[in-house]
């Protein structure tokens, strides 16, 4: 197989620049995939860690009732208040 020196001056030009837009256009592409994925995972975090801390704080809410709430739950270091009925022993 040959090719004559014409078309490499003629049609290679074209070949390149045709890969440089595919290649622009599939980094401008990626770029907006990977950052929605990037601001998906984190709000994934987000979610998993707030879940955590509400489990963290019903949990130990659960435990105080009806024992005259000796300590209090936090929730991201806020203190949390507990319903009165909850801290008067039954």
């Amino acid at each position: 197989m040959t090719i004559d020196l014409s078309t490499i001056q003629t049609t290679l030009v074209w070949v390149l620049v045709a890969i440089g837009v595919v290649g622009l256009l599939g980094a401008i592409l990626l770029k907006k995939i990977i950052g929605k994925v990037i601001v998906l995972a984190l709000a994934a975090v987000v979610v998993l860690v707030l879940w955590q801390q509400r489990q963290q704080v019903l949990d130990l809410a659960n435990e105080l009732k009806d024992t005259g709430c000796r300590m209090t739950p936090t929730f991201l270091g806020i203190q949390v208040s507990l319903p009165s009925s909850w801290c008067s022993p039954a």
